[in-house]
């Protein structure tokens, strides 16, 4: 008897050991049901589709997350967005999620954007829909509803404003969550960003991030302080697990080294593109008082502000993120 209770023991404790091994190797082969892979460019970028067999959805919406997110930040709307009839599209930015971790990416919103609507174009085409920028802006057959809903949170949402002005032919409505706004493109030049492409000190930010940042206990304050309450487990580990894919720290790293812009984009030519946003009164990470300098160039402009929320209102507040954000949507 003694014998089995100590084999048992064993086996069980082997077990934890292999368990995160293989829960990492399943997902990265199909991290969830809807999950999709396309090559970009030569880039690996994972992505997830709801509603991509409905011919005439009640509109096109794409989700592009912040730094160390990935599809899994929006997680609490698409139930929602898929019963309304919406086709909805999440993707993991190269370096984040599931997609790749190559160090080539440059991770700039100008190619972000460029990358994306490559992305775009190629579920376009599958689904068999006109593209406005192929066709003068003629929906066609699609009842109005070909061009895209982008919605980008905090780092995403460089990337969501860069891609609208990149196509606003293409672009409905661009909604920003608590996003990191310009007027005009440019790169990160300081000393800081300098030292940073130094080959020993990226070493060693590599080596630090690996051991100190990508953990359930740096995971968990963080999230603490971008919910603004203590975030339970399934949260964390929402959280950590795509970035306990091999070269998650460089990457991580890389959005600060490899981001020199392609091209110089300015928000005031978003003449024709209605701009939403919403942001929590509690956001300590995108403080709505410095956003507000970035408000005042666009001539079609929204805020709706989520009383108590923090820097994640789509997750924390979400009985009231979801009515002003449905509104937004369905405004023509």
């Amino acid at each position: 008897m003694a014998i089995s209770l100590f084999r048992c023991c064993i086996g069980f404790f082997l077990l934890l050991t292999l368990l995160p091994q293989f829960a990492i190797a399943q997902q990265v082969g199909n991290p969830f049901e809807n999950s999709q892979f396309d090559t970009i460019d030569g880039f690996s970028v994972h992505y997830r589709v709801w509603n991509q067999d409905n011919a005439h959805p009640a509109g096109k919406v794409f989700f592009v997350h912040g730094f160390a997110g990935s599809t899994f930040c929006f997680r609490n709307l698409y139930d929602t967005l898929v019963s309304l009839g919406y086709m909805v599209v999440a993707a993991d930015i190269p370096g984040a999620g599931y997609s790749s971790r190559s160090l080539d990416f440059n991770q700039s919103n100008s190619h972000r954007a460029s990358f994306l609507w490559k992305l775009l174009d190629s579920i376009d085409q599958r689904m068999g829909w006109a593209c406005p920028a192929r066709t003068n802006g003629d929906d066609g057959d699609n009842g109005g509803n070909s061009k895209w809903i982008i919605v980008g949170h905090s780092m995403g949402g460089g990337a969501a404003e860069a891609m609208t002005i990149l196509h606003p032919e293409r672009t409905k409505t661009l909604i920003i969550l608590a996003g990191t706004l310009f007027r005009k493109t440019n790169n990160l030049n300081s000393t800081a960003m300098f030292m940073m492409r130094q080959k020993q000190v990226k070493k060693y930010m590599v080596s630090y991030a690996d051991r100190n940042f990508i953990t359930y206990k740096r995971f968990y304050k963080l999230l603490k302080s971008a919910y603004g309450r203590i975030p339970d487990s399934t949260e964390v580990m929402g959280y950590i697990t795509p970035l306990e894919t091999e070269g998650s720290a460089e990457a991580l790293i890389n959005i600060y080294v490899n981001n020199r812009e392609k091209m110089t984009l300015d928000a005031r030519t978003l003449t024709d593109v209605p701009v939403r946003a919403i942001w929590g009164t509690k956001d300590h990470w995108v403080s709505l008082r410095t956003a507000k300098i970035n408000f005042g160039v666009f001539p079609d402009f929204e805020l709706v502000k989520i009383k108590g929320a923090g820097h994640m209102p789509m997750e924390t507040h979400v009985q009231q993120f979801i009515p002003p954000f449905l509104e937004f949507l369905r405004q023509p």
